[in-house]
């Protein structure tokens, strides 16, 4: 499960909406572009040929008038050009090539743009024929700057496109985050935390904290009838177990030994599960204090050492100097508890093995690998629940609750606990 918390939060990139809003924008940055080129190819075509032609209609019809004189009319210019009445060099005109043939130039007599076309007559004498486009050239000039601006749309577009991506996949990371940390933890006291109330995001996350209420209140639920139910039956039980040690100090009878262990073994039961409801509401937090988790870890092997020898069992640690924040009593029975299954589920001259190391600056992991036969990959998880017990286990004395003591230990510690098969057994690996 914790393995496949970095897969959680997305990267923008990696977002669907970042990917259609990318698509948004390529599509419209394609269809500006491509307008934007035809328009300006079209407009220009069009403009060099109707002007090309008004040109050459104008000085056509000065050829049939047979009647020339250099003229200044607003709309038209025509003069005569040849090297001692060149017009261009003597008012120091700026000539530019608009197509073949076709030339611009401001006339600086009035101030204003022609497109001109230079013809040579049958005497070859050079005519200049110009036409005024000074409010044309301002309307394709108008044009270009609204493919300009079009393109700075795109640009626009892109950048809201990112906006939308961050803010969309923020949300959604958020919710996936807050989630995963419940599953984690198992706290479904947190929840998530919006500050808007316009969008979609938003209005999704308000209906899950409506649903995390409900389940909390019905977790709780279940969890306070579990305990009353213990608290309840322990009282009798202790009753019932006291008049069958009275009864058997005074009968020979074996009956009541039988009845003596099962009335311990129920109250074992009850013990464990009041425990572990205490520990998964976070009443024993008040007893955290500064422990040294290698002493912890040195007093669980010494003291379970005995038993791994009985069994002809190997058992060899390599400890590391640790200091963390937390419960003496109860980080030594959650390990003891894992050191417990691990002999007894270890077959005679097996290993068992126990290595600390960090885990990151800040984070110690504690690695408990036996060689004993595994747990089938179906009930690596489940094996935490409550009074579940593996097909191997069942021969096995206990009653299940032992991984579901130590989860909510690990827990109420914000350390997490994973099982996995290795080659030569089971590892358990511990972050605290």
């Amino acid at each position: 499960m914790h393995k496949e918390q970095h897969h959680i939060k997305r990267r923008y990139a990696k977002s669907s909406s970042f990917i259609m809003a990318l698509l948004f924008t390529i599509l419209c940055g394609a269809v500006a572009l491509c307008l934007g080129f035809f328009i300006n190819f079209f407009a220009k075509g069009h403009f060099t040929q109707s002007t090309e032609t008004l040109l050459d209609t104008r000085f056509a019809y000065i050829q049939h008038v047979e009647q020339f004189n250099d003229s200044e009319d607003g709309e038209f210019l025509q003069f005569r050009l040849n090297t001692e009445n060149d017009i261009f060099k003597t008012l120091n005109i700026d000539v530019k090539r608009l197509a073949e043939g076709v030339i611009l130039f401001n006339y600086p007599l009035n101030q204003q743009r022609y497109a001109a076309k230079i013809y040579s007559d049958d005497q070859q004498q050079k005519t200049v024929v110009a036409y005024n486009i000074t409010e044309i050239a301002k309307d394709f000039r108008l044009m270009q700057i609204m493919g300009i601006c079009s393109i700075g749309f795109v640009m626009i577009v892109v950048f809201v496109s990112y906006i939308i991506s961050v803010f969309v996949v923020s949300g959604t990371n958020k919710i996936a985050v807050t989630a995963q940390e419940i599953i984690t933890t198992g706290d479904l006291s947190r929840r998530l935390d919006f500050h808007y109330r316009w969008d979609d995001l938003s209005n999704m996350a308000s209906v899950l904290n409506l649903l995390f209420d409900r389940i909390e209140e019905l977790m709780n639920g279940v969890r306070r009838v579990s305990d009353n139910i213990a608290h309840d039956l322990r009282t009798p039980l202790t009753r019932m177990r006291n008049h069958i040690e009275d009864l058997q100090s005074r009968s020979s009878d074996p009956a009541y030994e039988s009845l003596l262990d099962e009335a311990d073994h129920l109250l074992n039961t009850f013990t464990a599960l009041l425990r572990i409801t205490r520990i998964e509401t976070e009443q024993q937090r008040t007893h955290f204090d500064q422990i040294s988790l290698d002493q912890i870890m040195s007093d669980v092997i010494s003291f379970y050492a005995p038993l791994a020898e009985e069994k002809q069992i190997s058992l060899t640690s390599s400890l590391i100097e640790s200091d963390i924040k937390g419960d003496k009593d109860l980080i030594f029975q959650a390990f003891a508890n894992i050191l417990d299954n691990a002999i007894k589920f270890t077959p005679e001259n097996g290993t068992i093995t126990v290595k600390m190391d960090m885990n990151g600056p800040k984070q110690i992991r504690i690695i408990i690998e036996d060689s004993g036969h595994g747990i089938k990959k179906e009930d690596l998880e489940k094996v935490f629940d409550r009074f579940y017990r593996a097909d191997m286990s069942r021969n096995k004395a206990g009653v299940g609750l032992g991984l579901s003591l130590v989860r909510a230990v690990i827990s109420l510690h914000k350390g997490d606990i994973t099982l996995e098969n290795s080659g030569n057994g089971l590892r358990i690996i511990t972050n605290l």
